[in-house]
């Protein structure tokens, strides 16, 4: 006598719809995986672009500064040796004066142009970052760039004098402008380093 086949029509269904369930779970989490994979993959490659455009801005910005400060310096020079000459109203040093104070003005409107740039990469690096005390601490001192004072020319300096002062001035802006403009970016940049995957 045979015996007729154990589960039936039934039992095949119920294999095929658990096999099709299996592979849809299994489908979905091989896609969750690669999603993951490719966001934390573009996430990186936006740190790393946030980055770079942060070691360009720190050359930038120093220079800007740096330009801005000797425009003025060299505008002080020129209207110190316009007063010293008699302040004669066509006098060369008074146009060079007002020549490197129209050049201080413009470099003031390129400053704040790259200083929006600046702070835009700072919110895209707050927004990739991990948000930690240390990473609000190093990009709060570049929102708060201080200002560097210049010395004034010598009263009753001769134009021998003049000339040093203003020799002296340019040769120590360097020093002032790194320290106020270019460490706060450098110590940012040493920060996120750090903060970036190995290759």
């Amino acid at each position: 006598m045979n015996r007729a086949p154990t589960g039936g029509p039934h039992l095949h269904r119920n294999r095929a719809v658990l096999g099709a369930v299996v592979a849809i779970v299994g489908s979905y989490y091989t896609s969750k995986f690669e999603l993951s994979t490719q966001l934390h993959i573009q996430k990186v490659q936006s740190q790393r672009d946030v980055f770079s455009r942060l070691m360009g801005r720190r050359f930038v910005t120093t220079q800007l500064y740096v330009s801005r400060y000797e425009a003025f310096i060299f505008s002080d020079y020129h209207e110190a040796r316009w007063k010293r000459s008699g302040s004669h109203v066509n006098s060369l040093d008074m146009q060079e004066a007002q020549r490197f104070m129209h050049r201080s003005e413009d470099l003031v409107f390129e400053i704040v142009k790259n200083n929006q740039a600046l702070f835009e990469d700072l919110e895209t690096v707050r927004a990739l970052f991990p948000d930690t005390p240390q990473l609000r601490e190093l990009v709060t001192r570049i929102w708060k760039f201080k200002a560097i004072k210049t010395s004034s020319p010598p009263q009753n300096a001769t134009v021998e004098e003049l000339i040093r002062w203003k020799e002296e001035s340019v040769r120590q802006l360097q020093t002032p402008v790194d320290h106020n403009y270019g460490e706060p970016i450098d110590n940012l940049l040493g920060y996120l380093s750090q903060q970036l995957p190995n290759e």
